[in-house]
């Protein structure tokens, strides 16, 4: 039976949709709107000698909606730089044994973070908070991050080789 085709536990099959199809979609409309900022801006600025009003801001938020965004597919696919500069003096199982104990400190990470941002936006709904130039509200992108922390330490409990079966 394909990997694809694996019956798996509901909550596997939704942090599955959530990486596999949503942020990746999520992360591409992030980076054809800070395109299309960016060339608007541009030709508006050396053609027409009228840039684009609030592209300096925009860009600013897509940046980050679009690091937030890749953050789950990061982890999902293991692709976290490491620095383990002590790894080969280490048996196979001491090796299983940090890595083990790292992912439940990334976890914890991840989870503290997304607590955080998530209280940090509700009090950004509360003071009504928006941006400088284009008075966008500024909750939405500490909403975004809130759920990707936490769909990211959800992911780091998930063992490598069951993601790797996805």
């Amino acid at each position: 039976m394909m990997a694809a085709h694996k019956k798996h536990p509901k909550p596997l099959k939704g942090l599955r949709f959530i990486i596999i199809r949503v942020l990746p979609a999520m992360a591409a409309a992030f980076l054809l709107m800070l395109v299309a900022v960016t060339v608007i801006d541009v030709i508006g600025r050396y053609f027409f000698d009228a840039p684009l009003p609030g592209a300096f801001e925009l860009t600013q938020i897509l940046l980050a909606d679009l690091v937030l965004a890749a953050l789950p597919m990061t982890t999902f696919k293991d692709s976290h730089v490491e620095v383990d500069l002590l790894s080969h003096f280490w048996s196979s199982e001491t090796y299983l044994r940090i890595g083990k104990f790292g992912a439940a400190i990334t976890a914890m990470v991840f989870f503290v973070l997304s607590w955080n941002v998530g209280a940090h936006g509700l009090k950004l709904i509360e003071d009504g908070a928006v941006t400088n130039d284009l008075s966008l509200p500024v909750w939405p992108a500490a909403a975004l991050g809130a759920i990707t922390y936490l769909v990211s330490g959800l992911i780091v409990l998930v063992p490598l080789r069951k993601r790797l079966e996805f």
